[in-house]
């Protein structure tokens, strides 16, 4: 019995140590939604690429293989929980942004970790130069909203102001704001779709798997999965979050990849 516990320690430690060696080599609290909140249809993004039984289909020339197909243009926006990819990459997404520990900007650039986030107005006004570092290795800073309020309890002009008016806010930091959107709480209905799609957003993310005390919950009885799409917080707890997500995604066999790459600009 002991034998056998350390050999199995030792393969989790030692699919730790490869991914860490990939990530080298390559770059690489959530409130529930009140009853109010209106049901959608949540979207999985096609791949471009698919098993060893079905047929492969043609990829563009400048589309490496495993990004999915441009999603299009136009109202509703697909609302996406996962990637439905072949590829063994899970993907990061951290949410607010109030609390910036620094210890996560050294990580982030030490092993080249792409970050989706999605932000608000004011951490955006206070530190751009933090999001901007954080998501210089193929990521992106994309609306959160201004001031994270529920949108399905506002209108549809107050809803365009908070989407639409946080991507003119990260518009004046970099040189091309993100063209996500993420909802607060993940809430949402057609008139916070519509109003995305009009703000230039190409997709609405949501989740999988959620972090928070280094903990990870996933909405699948088998655990963290390609194509994952995990959420987590600009809080105190976030260097642990994403360490206990690097481990667990290395002992699975999978790296973390940068959102954008797999959903590219509508053309």
């Amino acid at each position: 019995m002991k034998l056998t516990f350390v050999v199995a320690a030792f393969g989790v430690i030692a699919a730790g140590a490869f991914f860490l060696l990939r990530g080298q080599e390559h770059g690489s609290a959530v409130s529930s939604p009140p009853s109010s909140v209106e049901s959608t249809t949540t979207t999985v993004a096609p791949t471009t690429t698919t098993s060893s039984t079905t047929t492969t289909t043609t990829i563009p020339p400048y589309m490496p293989p495993g990004l999915v197909a441009p999603l299009g243009t136009g109202a509703p926006l697909p609302v996406i929980s996962r990637i439905d990819t072949v590829d063994p990459v899970v993907f990061l997404t951290i949410d607010d942004g109030h609390i910036r520990d620094p210890r996560v900007l050294e990580l982030v650039e030490k092993f080249q970790i792409p970050v989706t986030a999605f932000v608000n107005e004011g951490p955006m006004r206070a530190d751009p130069d933090y999001f901007k570092r954080i998501t210089a290795f193929g990521g992106s800073i994309n609306s959160h909203t201004r001031s994270h309020p529920w949108l399905t309890r506002i209108g549809a002009a107050q809803q365009r102001d908070q989407i639409c008016g946080m991507r003119n806010v990260i518009g004046e930091y970099v040189f091309v704001p993100g063209h996500f959107f993420r909802a607060p709480y993940g809430a949402l209905n057609e008139t916070t779709r519509n109003a995305a799609a009009n703000c230039g957003m190409n997709a609405i993310f949501q989740w999988t798997a959620t972090i928070s005390d280094g903990q990870i919950q996933y909405s699948s009885p088998n655990g963290l999965r390609a194509g994952d799409i995990v959420l987590t917080h600009f809080k105190n707890d976030l260097y642990d979050n994403i360490i206990a997500l690097w481990w667990t995604a290395g002992a699975k066999g999978l790296r973390l990849a940068s959102l954008d790459g797999y959903v590219p600009l509508a053309k």
